[in-house]
């Protein structure tokens, strides 16, 4: 099974769908040029299954393709960067 994930940007989240049913999603915010990753939510029968790293790894695709830097809030995206520190290169921390 594959997860799609789609950006809401009206809702500011990014939604992953598994099979037409929402399985996760990925609150943002976009404040003066700088992508803010704020919470992490993925459905309980769903957690193991990188629903969560996929969400991840899409707003970091999203934001280097955009320019953007990024601020992370969320712990979970936290903890996936520092599984894949070659996009701690837009991370700010300011």
């Amino acid at each position: 099974m594959s997860i799609d994930v789609h950006e809401d940007a009206r809702g500011s989240r990014y939604v992953a769908v598994e099979d037409g049913r929402e399985v996760g999603l990925l609150t943002f915010t976009r404040r003066r040029g700088v992508f803010e990753l704020i919470h992490t939510v993925t459905d309980p029968d769903e957690r193991g299954h990188g629903v969560a790293s996929t969400l991840a790894g899409r707003a970091f695709d999203d934001a280097r393709e955009r320019g953007e830097r990024v601020r992370i809030i969320c712990p979970f995206v936290e903890s996936w960067l520092q599984r894949h520190p070659e996009q701690a290169d837009i991370v700010t921390y300011d």
